[in-house]
C-alpha cells in the first residue's frame, strides 16, 4: 500500500508541475502567444526579439509592433468580462427648467446690439425659442474682452504677399515639447488604465485604437487637467458679435449652443471651457457635440465633462468625420539624406504615391507594415534637420479634430508613445 501511495503522489506532483507549466507558457521571445478572445486578435505587447526600446529615438516615437494587423485592432490583454463598469455612473445632473430664466426685455452687455437681435429673432422663427427665453439667456451675458483678444478680434491683419511661408527650423521642437514628456505619458497610461472598461467598449464598437483616443484627451485637455475657464455663452456670444472675420462661424457655434442646451436641457450660462467656446475633456465645439457626441456611460444624458462620454465620443467623432480606417497604420517616419526639404508642398492635406517619393529619395521605415496605399507629406521642421514623415487616411482623420500637421503629429506620437509605456508594466 506504501509503494501505491508513493507512486500516486509523484504522478500528482507531476501532473500538477505540469499545469503550472502549461498555465502560463511563454514564447522565446518573453512574451505570451497569440490568443483569441471573440472577433478580435489578441496579440503580445512586442512581436520583435531582444531589448524594448525606449518610447523615443533621435526625436520620433519607437513603435516595436505594429498598431493593426490582419484588419482588426491590436490589443495584447483584454480585460476580464465586466458585468458594468468599474466605477459608479455619473448620476444626471439636475435638470434645467427653462421656465427659471425669462425676461420681457432684452438686457446686458448687448442690448442695443443690432445683429444680436436679428440673431434673437433668426432663433425664434427657425427652431421655435420663446423670445422671453432668449432676452433673459443674452441678458446675462458678459462681453468677454480675453476671448476677444485670444482670438484675434483686436488684431491688425496685413493684406497676404501671396508667398508660401516657410517652416521656422526648430518650430517642431518646440511644438511638441509641450505634449511629449514624460509626466504626461505617465498621465496617459494612469488614464487608460483607470478607465479600461470605456475605452475597450469604444474600441469594440467604433474600431477605433483606445491609444489615440487617449492621445487626444492629452492633447486637448491633459486629460482633464484643464478644460478651459471661459463661459462658454459669454465666449461665443462677444465672438459671433464683434469679430466680423469669424462671424459666420461662430454665430453658427452660438446657435449650435442654445439648442444643444435646450435638447439636454442644461443652463446655457453654465459651462465652462475654452476662449473659442470648446468644452469638456475632449473640447468639443457645439456643433461637434450635436453630430458626434454620445452617452457612453448610458445614464441618459451626455456630458463631456465625464470620462466615459469623453471616450465614446472622441471614438465616435473619429468613425464618423474622421472616417477611421482600422486596417491601416497612422504615420510612418521615413529615411530622408538631407538635411533640409524644400520643392514639394507639404501637409496633411497632399497626396503622392509612394512610388514617387522613394524616387525623391525617401524609404519608409519598418516597411510601414504593408500599407502601400497613396500618402500626404509631413515635413517637421527640427533645429538639426527636417524630419520626413508619410501619413494615411487615418493621419488626415486626426488633423479633421484639429487642421495643423503639429498637431496631428503630437496626437500621434503621445497615442504611441503611452501605448508603448501601457503594455510596458503589464
Amino acid at each position: 500500500m506504501s509503494y501505491i501511495k508513493i507512486v500516486s503522489s509523484i504522478i500528482i506532483l507531476f501532473l500538477t508541475t505540469a499545469c503550472v507549466q502549461i498555465k502560463e507558457p511563454v514564447a522565446q521571445n518573453g512574451t505570451r502567444p497569440t490568443q483569441q478572445s471573440g472577433s478580435v486578435t489578441i496579440l503580445p505587447p512586442y512581436q520583435h526579439t531582444g531589448v524594448t526600446p525606449p518610447p523615443y529615438q533621435g526625436g520620433t516615437v519607437i513603435e516595436p509592433q505594429p498598431p493593426y494587423q490582419g484588419g482588426v485592432i491590436i490589443s495584447p490583454q483584454q480585460p476580464p468580462i465586466q458585468h458594468g463598469p468599474p466605477i459608479p455612473v455619473a448620476p444626471v445632473p439636475n435638470v434645467f427648467s427653462m421656465d427659471s430664466l425669462r425676461s420681457s426685455s432684452l438686457q446686458g452687455a448687448y442690448r442695443n446690439n443690432y445683429k444680436l437681435k436679428s440673431f434673437i429673432n433668426k432663433m425664434i422663427s427657425e427652431h421655435g425659442f420663446r423670445r422671453d427665453y432668449l432676452n433673459g439667456v443674452f441678458s446675462s451675458v458678459r462681453r468677454d474682452t480675453e476671448a476677444l483678444k485670444k482670438i484675434g478680434a483686436f488684431n491688425t491683419y496685413k493684406p497676404s504677399s501671396g508667398t508660401r511661408k516657410t517652416a521656422v527650423p526648430g518650430s517642431w521642437d518646440k511644438y511638441r515639447g509641450n505634449f511629449l514628456t514624460s509626466t504626461r505619458v505617465e498621465k496617459g497610461v494612469k488614464f487608460w488604465r483607470e478607465n479600461e472598461y470605456y475605452l475597450n467598449q469604444a474600441a469594440e464598437k467604433y474600431r477605433v485604437a483606445p491609444s489615440y483616443i487617449v492621445g487626444i484627451i492629452g492633447v486637448e485637455t491633459n486629460f482633464g487637467g484643464f478644460t478651459g475657464k471661459h463661459n462658454v455663452l459669454n465666449a461665443l456670444t462677444s465672438i459671433s458679435l464683434e469679430f466680423p472675420k469669424r462671424t459666420k462661424f461662430f454665430t453658427m457655434q452660438l446657435e449650435n449652443y442654445l439648442l444643444m442646451t435646450r435638447e439636454e436641457r442644461i443652463d446655457p450660462r453654465s459651462i465652462e471651457g475654452s476662449y473659442a467656446g470648446a468644452f469638456g475633456l475632449s473640447q468639443f465645439m457645439p456643433d461637434s457635440f450635436r453630430d458626434y457626441a454620445v452617452d457612453h456611460d448610458g445614464n441618459g444624458q451626455i456630458n463631456l465633462f465625464t470620462k466615459a462620454d469623453a471616450i465614446g465620443s472622441v471614438a465616435n467623432f473619429f468613425k464618423l468625420k474622421g472616417k477611421w480606417d482600422e486596417n491601416i497604420p497612422v504615420a510612418m517616419p521615413t529615411n530622408y539624406s538631407k538635411n533640409r526639404f524644400y520643392g514639394l508642398k507639404t501637409g496633411f492635406r497632399t497626396r503622392y504615391s509612394q512610388s514617387h517619393m522613394i524616387s525623391l529619395g525617401m524609404q519608409p521605415r519598418n516597411g510601414f507594415y504593408g500599407y502601400r496605399g497613396d500618402v500626404a507629406l509631413i515635413k517637421l521642421s527640427r533645429y538639426e534637420r527636417d524630419e520626413m514623415w508619410w501619413g494615411t487616411p487615418n493621419f488626415h482623420s486626426i488633423a479633421r479634430y484639429n487642421p495643423k500637421d503639429h498637431y496631428a503629429m503630437a496626437v500621434h506620437q503621445l497615442a504611441q508613445a503611452i501605448r508603448i509605456a501601457y503594455w510596458r508594466n503589464r
